[in-house]
């Protein structure tokens, strides 16, 4: 279930993208004239498992609500590859809650149930959670990406400083060998001529 500590979005900061996937007209309707007003939500309405996977593959939802009851497959069905293309939260809401199908719905990957009739205001309030939560998540793997970005930029950075402090060290034991043998050979000429001059 939501973590009640996790506060809920302010709709004038985030404007969450929700689908609902909801084969009643009505309900599809309620649901997305009172999100609409309640979140300032962007929404899509879906009344099938298909439809909802084709509306997601162009443009995927923050929050998906899903009924238990579609036409062409049951909610559950539908948690598994609407999770497979991106981990976000899943709501699934039934008019016939069982402890098993709860059970296999957490399992799934959803992260609540409502059971019908629902208060639209609880519905709110556990989007906004949900939300909040996904938001925090994403913050925290985008962290993650740019330190894992930054470390392998080090890496590389490190790696191409130890390539050139090499060949710098090559010029520098080449250019005093070099000095070396000049050294040597001006040493030799200066002994050779004293002989001589003796």
């Amino acid at each position: 279930m939501l973590d009640e500590t996790i506060p809920t979005l302010d709709s004038t900061i985030y404007r969450p993208h929700i689908m609902i996937v909801e084969d009643d007209p009505e309900i599809a309707e309620m649901l997305h004239d009172h999100l609409k007003e309640s979140l300032n939500a962007e929404l899509d309405l879906a009344s099938s498992a298909q439809e909802a996977l084709e509306f997601d593959a162009e443009n995927p939802a923050d929050v998906i609500l899903v009924d238990y009851m579609l036409p062409d497959m049951d909610g559950l069905d539908l948690i598994t590859p609407l999770n497979a293309r991106k981990r976000r939260p899943i709501i699934l809401i039934t008019g016939h809650p069982t402890l098993g199908r709860a059970i296999e719905a957490m399992r799934l990957g959803a992260v609540d149930m409502l059971v019908k009739p629902f208060d639209l205001e609880i519905l709110t309030e556990k989007i906004s959670q949900a939300f909040a939560q996904y938001q925090q998540e994403q913050r925290r793997m985008n962290r993650i990406m740019r330190i894992r970005r930054l470390s392998k930029k080090v890496i590389a950075e490190r790696r191409s400083l130890r390539r050139k402090l090499d060949v710098l060290c090559k010029d520098i034991v080449g250019s005093y060998r070099e000095l070396a043998e000049k050294v040597n050979f001006v040493d030799h000429q200066q002994r050779t001529s004293k002989t001589s001059q003796n």
